[in-house]
């Protein structure tokens, strides 16, 4: 004869379902980190999308003082040593919108056999332009550009 167990004197606990209050609240921790590093983000993508915007609008700025550099004769691009455009000029002289922007152009006057070489204005057949675009009184840009006398050089509408 086999004996069965009598169970109506055991009694069965059943493991209680559910989070326990610390699990919760480590989950809440989490939460809450991740909403903040993803908040950051976004703040920080935006910092860097309009610093995009201001270095392209700067080296734009830099360009179009190159183009005007090239529309004058030699000795007129001396004469913009230490010249400050504020507000910025296009090439075309005008200025549109660009109250927050400045221009300053530093000339050198260089050998064109060694660009290094800082030579009188008065023998210089070569001028290292640097241009410094600023934004609201802070640098954005700064960009040197060469520009070269064509007097006396063939093939040229320089000198005649």
């Amino acid at each position: 004869m086999t004996m069965i167990p009598n169970m109506t004197h055991a009694v069965r606990r059943v493991p209680a379902r559910g989070f326990t209050l610390v699990e919760v609240l480590i989950c809440a921790v989490l939460l809450v980190l991740g909403f903040t590093a993803l908040v950051a983000a976004f703040g920080h993508d935006s910092v860097v999308a309009q610093r995009g915007e201001d270095v392209t609008l700067g080296t734009y700025l830099a360009d179009e003082i190159h183009d005007m550099a090239f529309q004058l004769d030699f000795a007129d691009v001396l004469a913009l040593n230490g010249t400050t455009y504020n507000p910025a000029i296009l090439s075309t002289g005008t200025s549109e919108n660009l109250a927050d922007w400045s221009q300053r152009i530093t000339v050198t006057p260089v050998s064109s056999i060694d660009l290094n070489q800082t030579v009188a204005a008065g023998t210089a057949t070569a001028a290292r332009l640097t241009i410094e675009v600023r934004l609201r009184g802070t640098p954005v840009v700064t960009q040197t550009y060469y520009r070269f006398s064509m007097d006396g050089v063939p093939f040229t509408d320089a000198g005649g």
